[in-house]
């Protein structure tokens, strides 16, 4: 049985709860280290590396540290919120329009590459702990080139490093710069989907951890946002119409009201909490996935 981890966007706040829930799952004997796959997008890039190169998920938070004086000291990544209006307005047009969808993410592509931010040596700095790392097997990480719009996954035979791929992945564009690599810039895998969850096609068993809810409550409809999340259960979907087993974990209550129904996911100060969050639902969720996964 071959099973993939896929791990969605959500920032600093998603980067936290993402490694506190995978940690609480783990000590709750389901073994999320030994997917022979692991999938991530933006936040999920960092956690998926951390938890595929064997290192500390408890310090996966370390580096939402360093990103938390980056927006101390610069207030772009502060006011966050048009910037992902615009991010899910994208995703939306393109999901509407798969003819067009590159269209789409090129015309937001635009927008990065002309939007001040801090420089990209700063970003990439940022991304230091990750500098001369080995690409563990079975990790991919998701960009989007900025000129095309072409989606893109970086594995361990694409020849990029680490650190230029995982922070690729995490360039939320408009906040933070795109990343070049092989003379072309690349800005966030959220850009196309918030988990990428189609990338782990042909899996057994699919664990999808989203860090926002895959449906909003009657009443609180947001078109775009309706479109983006019905498009992410859609490739849920057809993983399941293909053969996979698929489960899915979105933030419980404790982890909505810190990230404010993912409209406060850029707020690097509510990452720690985050974490404790993240903790507590792994714990509470291993009962529901250990058959699931181990099976």
């Amino acid at each position: 049985m071959k099973r993939a981890l896929v791990l969605g966007g959500g920032g600093p706040v998603g980067i936290g709860w993402e490694a506190g829930l995978l940690v609480g799952l783990a000590r709750s004997g389901v073994d999320v280290d030994r997917a022979d796959a692991v999938v991530g997008t933006s936040a999920g890039s960092v956690v998926g590396f951390t938890l595929a190169s064997g290192g500390d998920l408890t310090e996966a938070t370390a580096l939402v540290g360093e990103a938390r004086q980056t927006q101390d000291a610069d207030p772009v990544a502060a006011g966050a919120a048009d910037e992902l209006e615009q991010l899910i307005s994208t995703i939306a047009e393109a999901a509407a329009d798969p003819q067009a969808a590159e269209s789409a993410r090129a015309g937001l592509g635009a927008v990065a590459l002309q939007s001040p931010t801090i420089s990209e040596q700063r970003w990439l700095d940022m991304f230091g702990s990750f500098a001369g790392a080995e690409w563990p097997q079975g990790f991919a990480c998701t960009a989007v080139d900025t000129e095309s719009g072409r989606f893109e996954v970086w594995r361990k035979s694409s020849g990029v490093d680490v650190q230029h791929a995982v922070a690729s992945s995490c360039a939320v564009p408009a906040i933070f710069p795109p990343v070049t690599i092989k003379g072309r810039r690349w800005m966030d895998g959220g850009v196309r989907d918030m988990l990428n969850a189609d990338v782990a096609a042909g899996y057994d068993t699919v664990l999808a951890v989203s860090c926002i809810p895959l449906e909003i409550p009657d009443g609180f409809g947001i078109p775009a946002l309706d479109i983006v999340l019905g498009a992410t259960r859609a490739q849920l979907d057809r993983l399941r119409s293909d053969g996979s087993k698929v489960e899915a974990i979105v933030p419980g209550d404790e982890m909505l009201d810190i990230s404010g129904w993912g409209l406060n996911l850029m707020d690097f100060t509510r990452a720690p909490a985050a974490y404790e969050a993240g903790l507590r639902q792994g714990d509470a969720e291993a009962a529901r996935l250990s058959g699931f996964w181990t099976a």
